[in-house]
């Protein structure tokens, strides 16, 4: 949607910065519970490698939904999966963002 102002556009990107970051951390938990798992001897470190793959393999998906989606689709995307708060969304905003939210999650209304 190129209809953004700039200021709309310059909040969007903040916006979708911290969700990305905030995506990236959920992801890396695995990762976290992973090593305590093989370093309390429950797990092999081929484990591990293969969680880490795995988590690469999330982060190149991540990375592709903040850089390549249409930008207020992936912050209503980010929005129904809780890695931003509506509340932060500028309230101009928020209705799209909204309408947009229950597609992502699949809704009827």
């Amino acid at each position: 949607m190129n209809d953004l102002t700039k200021s709309q556009k310059q909040a969007v990107h903040e916006l979708l910065g911290d969700a990305h970051e905030a995506e990236i951390a959920a992801a890396l938990v695995n990762v976290e519970q992973a090593i305590k798992q093989w370093r309390s001897g429950e797990i092999l470190p081929s484990e591990v490698s293969e969680r880490i793959h795995e988590f690469h393999k999330e982060s190149q998906e991540i990375y592709k939904t903040y850089n390549y989606l249409d930008l207020m689709f992936a912050l209503a995307r980010a929005v129904a999966f809780g890695f931003v708060e509506l509340a932060r969304v500028p309230a101009d905003l928020q209705p799209r963002i909204k309408e947009m939210e229950a597609l992502v999650k699949g809704d009827d209304g």
